[in-house]
């Protein structure tokens, strides 16, 4: 049987009920071990359900200013090529931008720094956030594919769910090295944000060609009140206590469980799921018919 570990990175959010999901889907079937990640001053937010569950606790002193950590590591022009991306939150963490692509970047740098060693006595890697709600069970490939969902990829791949080789961790996980030499290597994405420069990053590594794309099975979720550094949920999940924060991703998760199974075992197996889907599609074209009428009496 394969050996999987399953790590968390980044603030977090979605609470008890998201992440039970996430053993339910993702780590109790696949007998995956799962490390978290995040600054040690989260632990003290109630998020002790991951922890107690972990089998690596990686959490560290987070800095205030990001800016701080790459200056301590690196010496080339990361802060150039993160500042070209303060439009789409690759600056995050960097002083006041908004984002958290300087952030989801020096997390994976301080993997690539301290934890490559333990990687190794792994066969797979998943690497997400814990702010993703799962629906359905994660096939793992039969060869050394790179796995990552359809969707979400503003001009590059969604950075959100990732399953890799361990043979692959050093070049993954070698993110900042290439943020800091991009320029250098002419490397640099027209548009700099956290999934351009990830599908760069991966070209530069020659993996590209070892990406296949999924349905998928997880979409972005909230609890009402946590912190954001980008998007703010606005659509409930209704019978349930989080909010989700990109509905297509919700939308997508919940046609693939219909095409997968069809929709009368889904009615069985997770009708609240589904019963949220049927809303939020009338919502949509409550919504468009509303402002097509709008503007035909305009």
């Amino acid at each position: 049987m394969n050996k999987i570990l399953v790590i968390l990175t980044g603030t977090p959010r979605g609470g008890v009920e998201t992440w039970k999901t996430l053993f339910k889907y993702i780590i109790n079937p696949l007998n995956a071990d799962l490390a978290v990640c995040f600054g040690n001053s989260f632990v003290e937010l109630g998020n002790n359900f991951l922890l107690e569950n972990a089998n690596f606790d990686w959490t560290f002193d987070e800095p205030k200013n990001w800016s701080d950590y790459y200056k301590k590591n690196y010496q080339g022009d990361w802060e150039e090529f993160l500042l070209k991306g303060s439009d789409y939150g690759m600056a995050g963490g960097l002083d006041n931008h908004t984002g958290s692509g300087a952030i989801v970047s020096g997390l994976k740098d301080i993997i690539y720094k301290n934890h490559l060693d333990t990687l190794a006595n792994y066969d797979y890697i998943i690497h997400t956030r814990s702010d993703q709600y799962y629906v359905d069970y994660l096939t793992i490939p039969s060869d050394d594919k790179i796995i990552i969902p359809k969707g979400e990829d503003y001009f590059g791949l969604c950075d959100r769910f990732i399953l890799f080789h361990s043979k692959y961790a050093k070049k993954y996980f070698s993110l900042c090295e290439f943020v800091d030499s991009a320029k250098k290597i002419n490397k640099v994405p027209d548009i700099v944000s956290p999934e351009s420069v990830l599908k760069s990053h991966l070209e530069n590594e020659n993996l590209l060609e070892k990406i296949v794309r999924i349905e998928r099975i997880n979409f972005t979720v909230s609890k009402k009140h946590d912190a954001t550094r980008w998007r703010v949920a606005k659509y409930r999940l209704h019978f349930k206590k989080v909010m989700i924060k990109y509905p297509d991703e919700f939308i997508s998760s919940v046609e693939s469980l219909i095409d997968k199974y069809g929709i009368f075992n889904i009615i069985r197996l997770n009708f609240l799921i589904l019963l949220n889907y049927k809303y939020l599609i009338l919502r949509r074209a409550f919504g468009k018919l509303r402002k097509s009428m709008f503007l035909n009496i305009k």
